[in-house]
């Protein structure tokens, strides 16, 4: 019968478990964690940081092409004056009318020009024809202005040069028209004196600190306009530098942001994820420290339990070998010499629970010729079921000696045994055997029925089988067996053949063909059966009783019949 029992998987592996990995202690990890999550931070920052300056420095570049844009515009403004000038005095001809009534709008304080002025090339001389505003700072008379005139006639566009007296003071522009003869028209522009030009708040310098140069370079000699100090120059660091077309020459714009051209969030981001990262790698940290700590605790809890479940192992190991002692005490010690037949049996305690069995088996002779056998098996385990055991055992031995046959030995222990009251069942199979004759008188009270090998075949007997002990008063019958010389008989409680998940016909095979090889020594045979039933890991217990004859009798063929 099936055992209630289980044991823990823990208890069962004992010492087979395996210690897990050890953790460092949590100032270890948390440094780890603390420094993974700092550089993170850092490198997060830093890229914000990069891709803000690159943003910004590309806006800058945007915005000092656009005020370039605008200085272009207005040296279009610059030059056209001089130009329309020119073609208005070669088309009339009158020379310092026109000029003086054209002119007039833009020379003179607070406009283009402070003064403008018309000059005759001839093949060796520079004369002035009109002169409006106040004299021009260049003499026409001197060599440069006549290098300049020549200049003039040379291109297309304007010439310009500098008029300065250690710093530029200001800008001249010559323009030329005409073959013969040649007017050059020279006009001068001044230069504030601390060079300070404000920038307007809608202009395309509105965000920008500048300064121009006149030329390539950005010496303080060549610097035109500004809207710094002078001590604030040159500008450094993120600085845009535009070189823009100046008739023969050129102006250089050099312009710095004057604040986060990309908006204050930009400005902002690297500090958002700075200052959110560290808390968050703070956060972190703290947690990896619980973590940490609670993983330790636990592996102390693992190896407070697992001592425990060592001792736990010593006393199942101890609980279990008293149970398998006081099991075998319960079962006889020997089994009594009888003439012909040879008897072996075999005890074989369930893998599950410490408790003591019902499960027994028991030979007894009853005279020269005859002997009785008994295999049971009570239900469930523990004291109660060895108790219930014992009583039957030396209950049905009591009967048999007084001489009943085996059907009568059931039925006046179904009266002594109640379910209701004692908690337990019994299976039993009760025999009377006769060695001279071969011949054997079963009853059954629930229990699986024998099995017989003959020296050809094997076969379960065809047995009539009543109820367990334990239902109440019954009735049962006798079934009549008779052994070859040579046959083996052999009975057996259910843990033998019954499994998990399994049926019993199936049991019932596998135990036929373990005991297909006739045995020749029967304790032997007996081990290999019991072994071939693959016993180990089953829940319940095993009782199993052998009896072979040896010596010929009157029966020649296993038969059976009623009784």
């Amino acid at each position: 019968m099936s055992l209630e029992g289980r044991q823990s998987p823990a208890l069962r592996s004992g010492s087979d478990r395996s210690e897990g990995p050890r953790f460092h202690g949590p100032v270890h990890v948390v440094v780890a964690v603390a420094l993974a999550g700092a550089l993170i931070t850092l490198s997060v920052s830093w890229a914000a940081s990069a891709l803000d300056r690159d943003n910004d420095h590309r806006l800058l570049v945007e915005q000092t092409r656009q005020a370039a844009a605008v200085i272009s515009s207005g040296i279009v403004g610059i030059a056209n004056p001089l130009a329309t000038a020119l073609k208005i005095e070669a088309a009339t001809g009158d020379t310092e009318t026109q000029f003086d009534q054209f002119m007039v709008a833009y020379v003179g304080a607070g406009r283009l020009f402070t003064s403008a002025s018309l000059w005759e090339v001839s093949a060796s001389s520079l004369s002035s024809v009109a002169n409006l505003g106040g004299p021009p700072a260049l003499n026409p008379t001197s060599s440069r202005a006549r290098s300049l005139a020549r200049a003039a006639t040379h291109t297309t566009s304007f010439v310009v040069t500098q008029i300065r007296s250690g710093v530029l003071r200001s800008i001249g522009y010559a323009v030329a028209e005409g073959s013969s003869p040649t007017f050059v028209l020279y006009a001068e522009r001044a230069i504030p004196a601390n060079r300070r030009v404000a920038v307007e708040a809608n202009s395309a310098f509105s965000d920008l600190d500048y300064a121009t140069y006149l030329g390539a370079t950005t010496d303080t000699a060549d610097l035109a306009t500004t809207d710094l100090s002078p001590s604030e120059l040159p500008l450094t660091g993120n600085v845009a530098r535009v070189s823009i077309p100046f008739g023969n020459s050129s102006i250089t714009l050099v312009a710095t942001p004057r604040g986060q051209l990309g908006g204050a969030i930009g400005a902002q981001l690297p500090w958002v994820f700075l200052i959110g990262g560290m808390l968050l790698t703070a956060l972190i940290a703290a947690v990896a420290d619980q973590l940490v700590r609670r993983r330790r605790v636990a592996e102390r809890d693992a190896v407070t339990i697992a001592e425990l479940y060592d001792r736990l192992n010593g006393l199942y190991a101890e609980q279990r070998s008293i149970a398998e002692t006081l099991q075998r005490a319960l079962l006889p010690q020997q089994h009594p010499v009888i003439p012909n037949v040879e008897i072996a049996s075999r005890y074989v305690a369930g893998a599950v629970g410490v408790d003591v069995g019902g499960d027994w088996y028991s030979v007894i002779a009853l005279d020269e010729n005859r002997f009785a056998f008994v295999v049971g098996d009570v239900s469930g385990r523990g004291i109660g079921a060895a108790t219930i055991m014992a009583r039957l055992r030396f209950t049905i031995r009591a009967y048999l000696f007084e001489g009943h046959s085996p059907d009568r030995v059931l039925e006046m222990c179904s009266r002594q045994l109640d379910i209701s009251s004692d908690g337990y069942l019994a299976t039993v199979l009760v025999g009377v055997g006769d060695r001279t004759t071969g011949e054997i008188r079963l009853a059954s009270a629930g229990h699986p029925p024998p099995l017989v090998i003959g020296m050809s075949d094997s076969s379960y007997v065809t047995i009539d089988v009543g109820p367990p002990l334990g239902v109440g008063q019954s009735e049962y019958v006798v079934t009549t067996a008779a052994m070859p010389s040579g046959s083996t008989f052999l009975a057996f409680t259910d843990g033998l053949v019954e499994r998990r998940r399994e049926s019993l016909d199936t049991g019932f095979e596998r135990l036929l063909s373990a005991t297909a090889l006739r045995p020749t020594d029967l304790d032997a045979w007996l081990d290999g059966v019991v072994s071939a039933m693959g016993h180990d890991g089953a829940e319940d217990d095993i009782a199993v009783l052998a009896l072979r004859w040896t010596s010929a009798h009157d029966r020649s063929e296993l038969l059976s019949k009623p009784g």
